[in-house]
């Protein structure tokens, strides 16, 4: 097997057209995969080198964020920490320190696990995906990319994430087997527009339910353009337990889940309160 670090994103779409080989992000999930011989590339490009890629500022526009960034590097950014709270959220309980470290948000989205820690809140802030290969750059819908099969052509590089500077408050929580260590086993983000009391555009992202992440439109056309209060936290919950099961059918997972969910629910309702500064 060759190993190849390129020094840009262009020297690396050529090697990956001219190697056939597979990125290396923070490998934390791939290195597994090839110990259990379920992956073996040809070759493995490192896009550790690369600048850009590690990159996470503010535009006029965007909160972008490279592929290369890690989740501890994003759970101690102030900025992600003020306009991007349930992503910062999710980086707290993502792992073991050493995992967060190494883990990238791009690995993330590229390994796509049902659980992947970092989706959902991405999700629910209406992020955009860039990404690149031999045929140029495209900017797209991460919910859009999420329903694609296959998620990424070969060849094809997560560059980072743009998350659009309107005025969300986001909430994020989720349910594992041991404190921030776990797998989550169910996870939920909420963002949602506010003034005053009343909620405007709300959207609510949903992890470990289903193949991927994914973002509920039902519950965003029940929980929009109403009043942020307990009847609305209740609506949303029984709303919720809805998704869980429509997603999840008759797996065995699926009763203690349509349970679980209220409370998930719940925890990422009351985590956007303390970000906004609402009271309870």
């Amino acid at each position: 097997m060759k190993y190849y670090q390129p020094q840009s994103v262009n020297e690396a779409i050529e090697i990956a057209y001219s190697s056939q080989g597979i990125f290396l992000a923070g490998g934390t999930d791939l290195v597994l995969q090839m110990q259990k011989r379920k992956i073996q590339p040809k070759a493995l490009i490192d896009l550790g080198r690369i600048p850009e890629l590690h990159e996470i500022k503010e535009t006029k526009e965007y909160i972008e964020i490279g592929s290369m960034a890690t989740f501890s590097e994003m759970g101690k950014s102030k900025l992600i920490a003020e306009k991007a709270s349930s992503l910062w959220l999710a980086c707290q309980t993502m792992g073991s320190p050493q995992i967060r470290n190494q883990a990238t948000i791009g690995g993330n989205l590229g390994n796509c696990s049902p659980a992947a820690d970092g989706l959902p809140p991405l999700l629910a802030l209406g992020t955009e995906a860039v990404l690149i290969s031999g045929e140029g750059e495209k900017q797209m819908p991460l919910a859009d990319l999420l329903g694609q099969t296959p998620l990424l052509s070969p060849g094809t590089l997560i560059v980072g994430f743009k998350i659009p500077k309107i005025h969300l408050l986001s909430g994020f929580a989720k349910l594992g087997r041991r404190e921030a260590l776990a797998i989550a086993r169910l996870s939920v983000a909420v963002a949602l527009e506010l003034d005053g009391s009343k909620v405007g555009n709300v959207r609510v992202a949903l992890g470990a339910v289903g193949r991927r992440a994914f973002l509920s439109d039902s519950l965003a056309h029940v929980l929009s353009q109403r009043e942020f209060n307990e009847s609305w936290l209740e609506l949303g919950i029984s709303q919720i337990q809805g998704v869980v099961r429509a997603a999840l059918g008759d797996r065995a997972s699926a009763p203690y889940k349509r349970v679980a969910v209220a409370g998930v629910f719940r925890e990422a309702v009351a985590s956007l309160r303390r970000q906004g500064g609402l009271d309870k």
